[in-house]
């Protein structure tokens, strides 16, 4: 008996059947599409497939541990390579003797930041000197009194003396013998004459020791005016215990004491100076050579005669003043009178 082929083919179990044209295309398309996406991932520089799932996670490290797909060390590796991948990118070539950058991996021990501490400042205490303010009391200034002394009134108009009694009263040396008076025409004694000499002469140095006249008393008003008058080699005692303070002077002797208190140098020729005057011969011979000394100085007692010295006449307050003038303006003290 003969086996007829059987006329449904697909009524054969053992047998295969062939793919549809339409079938060969669907396969070729999903293979097509299988191997884009195979490319396409191994282009993105091994970047996890579902980084974007991963990112919306909120870094979540349960969940970038074990990933999407539940492998823990495929994201592992692949953040070791982006890591790696973002160092080469972003850092630039290093420069000859640049320290090389050491990346640190996720899995090492965790970096702990350094704590740079900075000591404080070193204050230094530095003592300054206080200086206490001074209380500055204000001064009063009180104005200063000037004291006009009174020109004597009883000095004659266009008396010889009077301009020098005048200065010589503006500077205090002399007295005033009462009721604003001078009374020059009086004969002067030998203290009042000291007195004189010590206020005119107050600046020069002593010379000699303190001499005690027996005849001058320890109250004298004018005992210490006396004494410096002494010491100063204008004038002698009649001896060492005797000087007659109240006893009027004679006018030689006014004339040749200041010219041995001043030290006045003697003239080469005395009788030639001594000649011009008529009464010289009425003068002590010792005397002589001293006022030949005054009258060359310019100590000269004025008189109504031009020849007459007059000298053993006693001396007025008017002629001591003239004289003591004289002498001041030999010191360069006082301006000479016109």
């Amino acid at each position: 008996m003969t086996n007829s082929p059987n006329p449904n083919p697909n009524s054969n179990p053992n047998r295969r059947r062939r793919l549809t044209a339409d079938e060969l295309i669907a396969i070729g398309v999903a293979l097509a599409g299988i191997g884009t996406v195979f490319f396409w991932g191994i282009g993105q520089k091994y970047q996890p497939m579902f980084q974007g799932a991963i990112s919306s996670l909120g870094n979540d490290n349960s969940n970038r541990q074990f990933g999407a797909l539940g492998n823990r060390n495929i994201y592992i590796g692949r953040e070791r390579r982006t890591i790696a991948d973002s160092a080469r990118t972003e850092t630039p070539p290093s420069a000859p003797n640049t320290p090389t950058t050491t990346i640190v991996s996720p899995q090492s021990a965790p970096i702990t930041p350094t704590t740079t501490i900075v000591p404080p400042p070193i204050v230094k205490t530095v003592e300054v000197p206080v200086e206490t303010p001074k209380t500055v009391v204000p001064q009063v200034v009180t104005p200063k009194q000037v004291s006009v002394v009174p020109v004597f009134t009883d000095i004659p108009k266009q008396f010889w003396a009077g301009d020098y009694i005048t200065e010589l009263q503006k500077r205090g040396i002399l007295d005033d013998f009462g009721g604003g008076k001078f009374d020059p025409s009086k004969e002067i004694t030998r203290g009042e004459y000291a007195k004189m000499l010590d206020r005119a002469f107050a600046d020069k140095p002593v010379a000699m020791a303190t001499s005690k006249f027996a005849d001058i008393p320890i109250d004298y008003p004018r005992k210490e005016a006396i004494d410096k008058s002494v010491q100063l080699g204008f004038m002698t005692g009649y001896s060492p215990t005797k000087f007659a303070p109240n006893q009027p002077i004679p006018r030689y002797q006014l004339q040749i004491s200041l010219a041995k208190g001043l030290k006045l140098p003697v003239p080469a020729s005395t009788n030639k100076v001594l000649s011009k005057y008529k009464d010289v011969d009425r003068m002590p011979k010792f005397a002589q050579a001293k006022m030949a000394a005054a009258i060359d100085a310019g100590l000269i007692i004025k008189d109504k005669s031009t020849n007459l010295l007059k000298p053993v006449a006693n001396a007025t307050r008017a002629d001591a003043a003239a004289l003591i003038y004289q002498s001041l303006v030999k010191e360069g003290k006082i301006q000479p009178q016109q």
